[in-house]
């Protein structure tokens, strides 16, 4: 393997690592978000007890004035009897206070029921306060840690990216070249392969011509994959184990 064919390769691989970096980064973005999002619906959902809450309390206090309504005119009504004159207005006023303790009676059952549930939607608004509160510190640690993990991530991808400009500085312009042109508007790992199986193509698996593996074979040319472009290269064989 010639020079020019090893630093295209070192080349390749500073920018599939940086690749790699770039897209386990850009996966923290969304999980971030589905965290903040549960965040969100636990804090709707706390929030709507919240007013169901105190819509009942308000529904509590407008059927406690009603009661006390009903007892002005139970009493109202009695201090008009003694000034009614006729059988029948007296007859009828009896029937408006009888009506108006049954439905003052209504009401005040009505209030014990509304004490009752606001009781337990004080108990289970405390509680579910208290589970929110725990779940957004278990959450917000989360987020805390993606946040940790993404400055490293991205510490990694600066330093890599230092290491990977220091180096194209280093090429030759006839390493420089190609690589930028087979890179431009391309995937990166588009730009060496080795010759695989069956003399195919390490990156499209097209069967090669025989010449063309005997021209990859000599060394001296930068010979490419007619279908995919890629220069190839004759992989390095593992050293034979001793015994």
């Amino acid at each position: 393997m010639n020079d020019k064919i090893a630093s295209l390769i070192k080349l390749q691989d500073f920018d599939s690592q940086l690749d790699a970096l770039a897209q386990s980064k850009a996966r923290l973005a969304p999980e971030k978000e589905n965290i903040q999002s549960q965040i969100q619906s636990l804090a709707s959902a706390l929030e709507e007890a919240k007013k169901t809450l105190t819509q009942t309390q308000v529904d509590r206090k407008n059927l406690e004035l009603d009661v006390d309504t009903k007892e002005q005119a139970i009493r109202k009504f009695g201090n008009e009897l003694n000034s009614v004159k006729s059988n029948d207005a007296y007859k009828a006023l009896l029937s408006q206070i009888d009506e108006a303790k049954k439905a003052k009676s209504q009401a005040e059952d009505q209030v014990l029921e509304m004490m009752e549930k606001i009781e337990k939607l004080q108990r289970d608004s405390k509680e579910q306060d208290k589970r929110f509160q725990q779940d957004k510190a278990a959450f917000e640690k989360q987020i805390a840690d993606l946040d940790a993990e993404e400055q490293r991530l991205q510490g990694e991808w600066d330093q890599k990216k230092k290491e990977r400009d220091d180096y194209f500085q280093t090429l030759p312009d006839d390493v420089r070249t190609p690589y930028e042109y087979r890179t431009r508007g391309k995937k990166r790992d588009a730009v060496v392969a080795p010759i695989g199986v069956n003399n195919t193509c390490g990156g499209c698996r097209t069967k090669l011509p025989p010449s063309v593996v005997n021209d990859v074979m000599k060394g001296k040319d930068l010979i490419s994959c007619e279908t995919c472009s890629r220069i190839l290269y004759i992989p390095a064989k593992a050293p034979a184990a001793t015994a």
